[in-house]
């Protein structure tokens, strides 16, 4: 199960807000996986197996750094419906086992990801995702807040198979 936490700043309804850097959209959602920590965080950095539950993923390619790890930059080829786009990671936070938090990128939007993984039992792992979009061009800022529902729907359904491929 799923649970999606609302965050409310302010008096704001659809949870999102202006702050001094621009529009944002934030949420938070988690999942127990029935598998050991150290078994979801080897899953969850194989980028082979990242196509798994990321099915529209075509390639990850490092651009400078080391792969996986804090300051490497890589790129994310996605296609969908037939079309094709990129994404730009920068890996910001690498503490193993428990938080890996990146900064995906393109010419619309930033989006801040942070996953922890905590042990629940010797079997369980508690995935929990921090998500925060940045909006950078003006249809964005207005598209953005409004399309909050598919974010979140497109981020529960990849936290759902990839609980279902580590499962497996």
């Amino acid at each position: 199960m799923i649970r999606l936490q609302r965050l409310w700043r302010g008096r704001e309804r659809w949870n999102f807000y202006e702050d001094n850097q621009g529009t944002a959209v934030k949420f938070e959602l988690e999942i127990l996986i029935h598998k050991p920590h150290a078994e979801v965080w080897a899953f969850f950095h194989d980028h082979e197996k990242a196509k798994l539950w990321q099915p529209s993923l075509e390639s990850v390619d490092v651009i400078n750094g080391q792969e996986g790890q804090a300051g490497a930059i890589s790129r994310w080829t996605y296609k969908e419906n037939g079309r094709e786009f990129s994404l730009t990671e920068t890996i910001l936070i690498r503490e193993d086992p428990d938080r890996f938090e990146s900064r995906f990128e393109n010419e619309f939007a930033s989006n801040l990801v942070n996953n922890i993984f905590a042990a629940q039992t010797e079997n369980e792992t508690l995935w929990k995702v921090e998500t925060k979009y940045r909006f950078k061009t003006l249809l964005m800022k207005v598209l953005g807040p409004i399309l909050k529902k598919n974010y979140v729907a497109r981020a529960q359904k990849e936290m759902e198979r990839f609980k279902d491929a580590v499962e497996g």
